[in-house]
């Protein structure tokens, strides 16, 4: 029987996290949440790019202060299973990777918190300082960069899609699983030999035949890939190999 290695990519807002820290930290500093919810409504319907939604919803941030985000950072909570499924996958050498749409500064905020060390992809933030509140705090305008986007979509801001395929080998036996929970997990998920998912990334997997494992936390996660790997079911998904393929020659 071939053996295969697992290389586990995961969302990061709302899956290694019990909130998105994007809407519940950051939140707090947008006031107009009428404009907010249109902005995240047309990003669902793909009315907008992943791009245009981000940047929208920067601009919308007001009196933003380093020390009062990572206050609210500070109260976000990892999914209650995350660290044992950070050892299942370490004792078996299976590599973890965080693909995120989010900010560098909060993610890497979170992680130390966490005092968890893992590879993560996402955007980078940039602030630029604009007076002080009431409070005498330095404030900043926020937008972002993308580093790791796909100069052929406009679309994505992070290419998870990319990460995930530059990231496994199939050649070598490596078999993709992408775990996720959002509209932002829709492109990556019809790559991913095994696909974990929940909320709005499960329904998309329902409605276009891509096969799924339901989740609602991470001990999910770690049983299901227990049975696949003690029954000799871990293999790669001939139809995510072949788009991968497509992907790699420029098709």
């Amino acid at each position: 029987m071939k053996k295969f290695t697992l290389k586990i990519f995961c969302d990061f807002d709302g899956t290694v996290t019990k909130n998105d820290v994007w809407v519940s930290s950051l939140g707090k500093f947008i006031h107009d949440r009428k404009s907010f919810d249109s902005i995240c409504k047309d990003f669902e319907s793909n009315v907008i790019t992943a791009r245009e939604c981000i940047l929208r919803e920067l601009e919308l941030v007001k009196d933003f202060n380093f020390e009062a985000f990572n206050g609210f950072i500070d109260t976000e909570e990892l999914d209650d299973y995350f660290r044992n499924f950070i050892d299942f996958c370490n004792n078996r050498g299976f590599e973890i990777t965080l693909l995120s749409e989010g900010l560098d500064y909060y993610i890497e905020y979170f992680l130390r918190k966490e005092n968890l060390e893992l590879k993560y992809f996402c955007n980078t933030m940039s602030a630029k300082e604009n007076g002080t509140d009431k409070l005498g705090r330095k404030v900043y305008n926020l937008s972002c960069e993308f580093p790791y986007s796909d100069e052929h979509c406009i679309s994505c801001g992070m290419s998870k899609r990319n990460i995930l395929i530059n990231g496994t080998n199939d050649l070598a036996d490596e078999v993709s699983v992408f775990i996720g929970d959002g509209v932002s997990d829709f492109c990556v998920s019809n790559y991913a030999d095994i696909v974990f998912a929940k909320n709005s990334l499960a329904s998309y997997c329902w409605k276009n035949n891509i096969t799924y494992f339901d989740f609602k936390n991470f001990s999910d996660v770690q049983k299901k890939l227990e049975k696949l790997t003690e029954s000799g079911k871990i293999k790669q998904k001939q139809n995510a190999r072949t788009l991968r393929k497509d992907v790699l020659l420029g098709g």
